[in-house]
């Protein structure tokens, strides 16, 4: 899995100082370019990128045919959705306010590869979030993103704290707790499903999970949709590798992966 980017209105026209430099994000290490520019690809159909930032995307488009291809279909989507608003905009009524989220109650807990934000809701296990990577403030937003309301609430994350204790302990190699994939693309969830079933101490690769699914040529998008798993540990991206069996990246970095890995006992080879 790779580490969280920032989310697209980083990225949006403004101050300088608020910002970012998408060519500078690219310099960081284990940071893949393909994913900074697919992420910004909104705020340039949109005309809401720096110029700079617009020029850095427009160029590696014309040498990446995969993000060429992506911002063709944003493209795409841009043209249809002024064509059905030119022509139907007035016929269309407006998208009633919600002004609260659905709950989810969220807290903490300490664990062996650092302390971990967790968020349930009615439903199940909606949000896992590693605070060596993410600030609580990045973890709330991702919640209100997919339409939660979150609150502090110890208690009802309490099964699930309980479960990965005895995970981490090396007592328990399957989770028994229901997950909450709201506000999650219907590709995405079909992908963590699929990450759902590898079994505890095995491995497969980013191109296996696209086989599974019946998209065998969607290896990167694969990547990237394990790149946002909103629950890892309990949905375990960490068995997906790349088929070279080197290990890829995680979201809470690499060393947590290999220690997940490790702890399962999972040899680095595809099986």
């Amino acid at each position: 899995m790779k580490t969280r980017q920032e989310e697209p209105d980083d990225f949006l026209d403004g101050s300088a100082t608020l910002a970012p430099d998408l060519e500078q994000c690219c310099e960081v290490p284990g940071v893949d370019p393909c994913d900074i520019a697919c992420e910004a690809m909104p705020g340039l159909v949109l005309g809401d990128l720096t110029s700079k930032n617009k020029e850095w995307v427009v160029d590696h488009t014309r040498e990446c045919s995969y993000c060429a291809r992506m911002l063709g279909g944003y493209q795409e989507i841009d043209r249809v959705l002024d064509h059905l608003c030119d022509e139907y905009g007035s016929l269309i009524p407006p998208t009633p306010r919600v002004p609260t989220g659905r709950r989810a109650g969220y807290g903490w807990m300490e664990s062996p590869v650092g302390t971990l934000m967790i968020a349930t809701s009615t439903e199940g296990v909606c949000e896992i979030g590693f605070s060596n990577h993410e600030t609580e403030g990045q973890f709330l937003q991702n919640l209100r993103t997919r339409g939660f309301r979150p609150v502090v609430d110890e208690q009802i994350i309490l099964q699930v704290a309980a479960q990965l204790t005895e995970y981490f302990q090396g007592e328990r190699n399957q989770f028994e707790v229901p997950l909450d994939f709201s506000g999650i693309s219907s590709f995405t969830r079909s992908v963590l499903e699929a990450t759902s079933e590898v079994p505890f101490g095995h491995l497969t690769s980013y191109r296996g999970i696209a086989e599974r699914i019946g998209q065998p040529s969607a290896t990167r998008a694969v990547g990237n949709a394990l790149g946002r798993n909103p629950i890892p540990v309990v949905v375990p991206c960490h068995r997906i590798v790349r088929s070279d069996s080197s290990l890829g990246g995680y979201t809470g970095g690499t060393q947590v992966k290999q220690h997940l890995l490790a702890l399962e006992g999972a040899m680095l080879h595809i099986g």
